[in-house]
């Protein structure tokens, strides 16, 4: 007490509360630890101390680390999710190539990390396979649409599930395995010598007698 008065923070007064954290930034978190440590060692608990967030928050939403995780992944795609229309399948597939080999850039280490442990971790394996692989054909599948629709390969083209695997393993391999830059004469001799000519291949050949 000073003259009378009560002096101090919180007199009175509810205490300060620091920023809320978001699941951006949550998931910041998680994939932080997962290049520093990897995924075994990742724990609940690293991530609840570093996000300033208890437990029971996580869990809340998400029943273990393997669901987190997934979550986590799932919004490191949106330049890949949400490509620029060009006007063209072949400008669209360039910028599609151009996002995917960003991520690759940034994600190296994540990506050899998570394919590590999806094997020897089922549950991992299973929940990116069924959410973060498929979704990744989000921006491409919605391509394919465009182009069709401008005329520029067949409604449905023949080798879309050969088209859709190579489309990212091509860019992958050349930055991941060669260590070579995806830069745009790669890209653009990707997409002319080996997408554009899978996407049109059923709809160019002769007719079989």
């Amino acid at each position: 007490m000073l003259g009378g008065q009560q002096v101090g923070a919180g007199a009175g007064v509810p205490a300060a509360r620091g920023p809320r954290c978001t699941d951006g930034d949550l998931f910041a978190v998680v994939t932080d630890l997962l290049r520093e440590v990897g995924y075994d060692r990742m724990t609940i608990d690293a991530v609840a101390a570093r996000a300033h967030v208890s437990k029971a928050t996580i869990y809340r939403r998400w029943d273990g680390k393997a669901e987190l995780v997934v979550a986590a992944l799932g919004g490191r795609q949106v330049g890949v999710h949400n490509p620029p229309d060009t006007g063209s399948l072949r400008g669209d597939l360039i910028e599609l190539l151009r996002a995917t080999a960003a991520i690759c850039v940034a994600d190296c280490d994540l990506m050899q990390a998570l394919t590590f442990a999806m094997r020897t971790n089922p549950e991992l394996e299973r929940l990116v396979r069924r959410q973060v692989l498929p979704a990744g054909r989000v921006a491409s599948t919605a391509i394919l649409v465009r182009a069709a629709a401008r005329g520029e390969i067949p409604p449905e083209a023949g080798e879309r599930e050969l088209f859709h695997d190579l489309a990212p393993a091509l860019t992958m391999s050349r930055i991941i395995a060669h260590g070579l830059p995806a830069d745009d004469a790669f890209l653009t001799q990707v997409v002319d010598q080996v997408l554009i000519p899978v996407l049109r291949y059923q709809h160019d050949r002769p007719s079989q007698a």
